[in-house]
């Protein structure tokens, strides 16, 4: 893209050159429709056999076996399909903090992912949320859809609040076909994160996080006498700042990406911590070096 005042310009594109380089060097054995998916389901090639658990689709229990050994097993294929990529770009009003703005940090990684995708031959959708989810692109495959994916991030604006456990309910609630989701947010979210990434696993997604945070959130640097402003409520609190009171606010903050990577870890999902002060694609990387992504 050319166009003046677009975050998709001549440099950037040079930087995602790179960046698909180093994901043909990851995968260099990978072809056109040899995009297997990382969720074992119903599919054409047997791989293995597992106990039969109450809420398993009966249509994939080996009745053969059940006569021969008394006892439920249900067959389990390996999927070859390009499956979906959905990729959820937080645009509350908290992310246009940072220089550069964290908000504009997601748009340049929801980019690079999506021309890594479609380079890959996988369908791509993208969608604003906040307290809703907004405008979205619909899936898409080819690339020449790749511009078209840089104009709809170039338009997006930020502000209001977030919570991604609606989104999702709304999102996930309606039949999609099974995917890899990816939700590109500093994470601060009033409400409870875990319960979002639920509907996302109980409909059997991929699911890979990242927190985008600026340098400054992740080691604040404040007069002793601070006047706070929460920009997505409006609600202002004057504190003292003390090395305790500092200390306190790291520690929460450590103990909020814990919580969200050990249940990331748990559940087999993909997790990455996004300085903005790092260039964008050295966090794209660290998506691939976790075999997330692409595969």
């Amino acid at each position: 893209m050319s166009e003046d005042g677009t975050l998709f310009d001549a440099e950037f594109m040079e930087r995602i050159e790179y960046l698909k380089l180093m994901a043909t060097r990851m995968l260099p054995s990978r072809h056109r429709g040899e995009h297997r998916a990382r969720k074992r389901g119903t599919g054409i090639e047997l791989a293995d056999y597992r106990p039969y658990v109450d809420g398993d689709d009966t249509r994939d229990v080996d009745w053969k076996a059940f006569l021969r050994l008394d006892k439920l097993v249900l067959r389990v294929f390996d999927e070859e399909a390009d499956l979906p990529v959905y990729l959820f770009v937080d645009q509350s009003a908290s992310m246009r903090f940072g220089d550069p703005p964290k908000f504009d940090y997601a748009r340049k990684m929801a980019g690079a992912l999506s021309y890594i995708a479609l380079m890959n031959h996988d369908l791509i959708s993208i969608a604003w949320y906040g307290p809703r989810i907004g405008e979205w692109m619909p899936p898409k495959r080819g690339r020449n859809q790749i511009y078209r994916a840089f104009r709809f991030l170039d338009a997006g604006e930020t502000g209001g609040g977030t919570s991604l456990n609606q989104c999702f309910r709304a999102f996930f609630g309606s039949r999609r076909k099974r995917g890899l989701a990816v939700v590109l947010s500093d994470l601060m979210d009033p409400e409870d994160l875990l319960a979002a990434f639920d509907h996302c696993r109980y409909q059997k997604h991929d699911l890979v996080v990242v927190q985008i945070l600026t340098p400054d959130e992740q080691d604040p640097r404040l007069p002793d006498e601070a006047l706070l402003t929460d920009v997505e409520d409006g609600s202002e609190r004057r504190v003292r700042v003390t090395p305790r009171l500092l200390a306190r606010y790291r520690e929460a903050l450590e103990a909020h990406r814990r919580e969200v990577k050990d249940y990331c870890s748990r559940y087999g999902f993909g997790f990455a911590l996004a300085s903005t002060g790092v260039p964008f694609e050295e966090a794209v990387l660290d998506i691939f070096k976790q075999d997330r992504f692409i595969r």
